[in-house]
């Protein structure tokens, strides 16, 4: 039933069949494994070129030394781009993500940027709950 409804959803979302997507990505919304697991989700099923923002703070960080481990920097980072983005509904300053897995899809930037946002929402508290366990092992 789960599957169905995600898939009816998807649908809905993007306009077309998505039989040919991996299932097991669910859209960008599956458990991220890793911090690259992460990003390779978020490059293909960002809609928008907000997707940059991510990048360009984990380049900071790296950049600028920050303490901390690659889980920590992605977290950190999804967490700047929503802080900036969310309530804010600048949708209009965004435009198409180049690496999106269906270069076909119909581009809605107001929707797509609702879209992204709640990608990064996902993706930020499954790190946050993979972070917090791996502290109770400490």
């Amino acid at each position: 039933m789960e599957r169905n409804l995600l898939r009816t959803d998807a649908m809905r979302d993007i306009g077309r069949d998505i039989a040919d997507l991996p299932t097991e990505d669910k859209m960008g919304f599956a458990v991220p494994n890793t911090p690259a697991h992460s990003l390779m989700l978020l490059n293909s099923y960002m809609r928008t070129n907000m997707l940059k923002h991510i990048h360009m703070w984990l380049h900071k960080m790296r950049d600028a030394g920050e303490p901390g481990s690659p889980l920590h920097h992605m977290a950190k980072s999804l967490e700047q781009v929503i802080d900036t983005r969310d309530g804010i509904n600048l949708f209009e300053c965004f435009t198409r993500n180049q690496f999106h897995i269906d270069p076909d899809y119909e581009f809605r930037p107001e929707q797509d940027y609702h879209h992204d946002i709640r990608l990064m929402k996902h993706h930020l508290n499954c790190h946050r709950k993979t972070i917090k366990e791996l502290d109770r092992w400490r």
